[in-house]
Formats: C-alpha cells, structure tokens, sequence
C-alpha cells in the first residue's frame, strides 16, 4: 500500500520523470524547482516500496489553495492514488483558513474532471486556448470548503 508524504526537492528527478510521462507539454525542471522554492508551496507525494509514484503540487494563498499538478504514475493508476493526495490536502485545507479550493484541468482529461467533480468540484468556466501541445481550453473548478459568513 502506498503512503503520503511531503516532498522535497531531493525528489525532481522523480517529478519530472512522471510529469515527463503524464502530460504533452510537460512542466520544466526549471519551473519545478521555482515551484519548490516558492514559500507559498505545498507538495506531497506518494511513495510504495520506496518509490514516488505520484504528487501533488499547490500554493496556499491563505483563503484560497490552488491545486497546481497532480500526476500519478501509468502503471499505478486506478489505484486512488490522486483521491488520497487530494484528501491530505483536503485534511491541510482544514486546519487553516483556507476558505476554497481552485484548479484548471485541460477540458479533455475527462476522467480527471469526473474525479473533482466526484470530491465535490464545480464547473466554474473555461479558459479558452489555455494549454499547448495540443491546444485546448481549460477547465476551471472549485470546491468551497466554507464562507466566511458561516
């Protein structure tokens, strides 16, 4: 079974690698160590028999946490490895101020757009041409964890 943990930059190789192997126009190496030097960052990743095998990247801006990159491994989907990285940023969203969740995913990842939408994410918009490689639009969701008249 595998487990959460936080991540550090000793791991970018791994990072890249699965980026490199989960998107088409996959993330830099340069962009992920600005993301890990950002004090804003929070990251996680998951680990079975001493390998990543997933992360999961966002900043929190205090009311609001905003979901970056989630990747998990091919050969380890389907395993709910992206639903419990995004439960221990649920967990962590609770023990601050963080008032909603925010992300964008490219409008042709359906089965990731049926997993938020599944943990409770609406449709918020679309941003049209957003990503390359191909070009698509992206979808914007949130989830709203509680207001501040409540």
């Amino acid at each position: 079974m595998f487990k959460i943990f936080a991540l550090s930059k000793d791991f970018i190789n791994n990072v890249c690698e699965i980026e490199n192997e989960s998107f088409g126009d996959p993330w830099s190496r340069q962009s992920f160590i600005e993301v890990f030097d950002n004090p804003l960052t929070i990251c996680f990743a998951a680990f079975e028999d001493y390998k990543m095998i997933g992360y999961l990247f966002a900043y929190d801006l205090g009311p609001e946490i905003q979901i970056l990159n989630v990747a998990v491994k091919k050969s380890e989907r389907r395993r709910n490895v992206a639903t419990v990285m995004l439960e221990v940023i649920f967990k962590y969203a609770e023990n601050g101020k963080t008032e909603e969740l925010t992300l964008e995913v490219r409008e042709s990842n359906g089965g990731a757009i049926a997993l938020y939408k599944k943990l409770g994410f609406q449709v918020d918009g679309i941003r049209k041409n957003y990503y390359r490689n191909p070009k698509e639009n992206a979808v914007l969701m949130s989830l709203i964890l509680r207001r501040e008249d409540a």
